[in-house]
């Protein structure tokens, strides 16, 4: 069969290809874009959604042939492709079909862009599977916890250099370091805490820092549980006036919030990074760090990391 036998595909919303009409529009409502990773989620905002869950959307620019399963209400531009299911499929045999379009997305490229009428000729094989999603996401997602009550506090903006250490050190490039090993190589990479491969090299930082990159993905932070080897792409944080170390996990969201403006036109420096400033909870003069422990172990997932603290 072919997936026109089962999908009307159409491009997406064209009003959400100039993403500047978006600013200052943040809500609740998810834009989906040609975004390879997150699902292909651009940002949240306070805009009618285009599309009725459950589609798939296709991206035929930047990461050609990304398919991913939209579970959520949404609007996807039309940077992408929109497969809608012409009749009911079950959510494991969407992503049966996603999955084959990954597959076979490597005949795709700028020069031969994915159009409705190329995806609707692609073949598939639609299947009754044996593994239910909705199981399987329940297995591998952390367990959702009661919220505890946090009071509002007095708040004051603390420039990141008071509160951290930020270091920088070089490393062998990736092509050249010897793959082989267990030392995690941080990268500037958005995914997978950063980490691109493992290697048989002595760690130049130490678990429980927090890095930062400055290259591409200004402003990506992760915390790091082992020790690790990076290079000049990433600022690497450590706490100050023996802070504990889970206050990186707030410092660094906050970070990342801050980081939207800056890119490859405009990259993240060391002064940018050391006079950012972040909002801190106050109490007595001091950090609260009762209240940032809350915050924290309220974050969903907080139980899947407490134990590298």
């Amino acid at each position: 069969m072919k997936i026109k036998d089962f999908f009307k595909i159409e491009y997406g919303q064209k009003k959400l290809e100039n993403k500047g009409l978006l600013q200052g529009e943040e809500g609740q409502n998810i834009v989906i874009s040609s975004k390879g990773e997150d699902n292909g989620i651009y940002g949240f905002y306070n805009i009618p959604n285009g599309y009725k869950a459950p589609v798939i959307s296709v991206p035929r620019t930047g990461t050609i042939g990304q398919a991913f399963v939209q579970l959520k209400d949404c609007s996807i531009d039309n940077n992408c492709l929109v497969l809608i299911p012409k009749e009911k499929l079950s959510i494991e045999q969407l992503f049966q079909v996603a999955f084959q379009i990954r597959l076979t997305k490597w005949k795709y490229k700028y020069g031969r862009q994915i159009t409705p009428k190329r995806m609707g000729e692609q073949r598939i094989n639609i299947s009754q599977s044996k593994v239910k999603f909705d199981n399987l996401s329940k297995e591998l997602s952390p367990k959702k916890k009661e919220k505890i009550k946090i009071k509002p506090t007095k708040m004051e903006s603390i420039k990141v250099k008071d509160l951290c250490n930020i270091n920088k050190k070089t490393a062998l490039p990736q092509n050249v370091i010897n793959s082989e090993g267990n030392v995690p190589y941080i990268s500037s990479s958005s995914k997978n805490n950063g980490v691109v491969m493992f290697v048989d090299e002595e760690p130049n930082f130490k678990a429980g820092s927090l890095t930062i990159a400055k290259d591409g993905n200004d402003g990506v932070s992760f915390y790091q549980p082992f020790d690790f080897i990076t290079s000049l792409h990433n600022y690497v944080l450590t706490p100050k006036n023996n802070m504990p170390k889970w206050i990186l996990l707030y410092i660094g969201a906050i970070i990342r919030i801050k980081c939207y403006g800056y890119n490859h036109y405009y990259p993240l420096s060391k002064k940018h990074l050391e006079r950012m400033k972040i909002e801190m909870p106050m109490k007595n003069e001091k950090v609260d760090l009762e209240y940032i422990e809350k915050i924290v172990k309220n974050a969903y997932g907080f139980e899947e990391v407490k134990q590298y603290f």
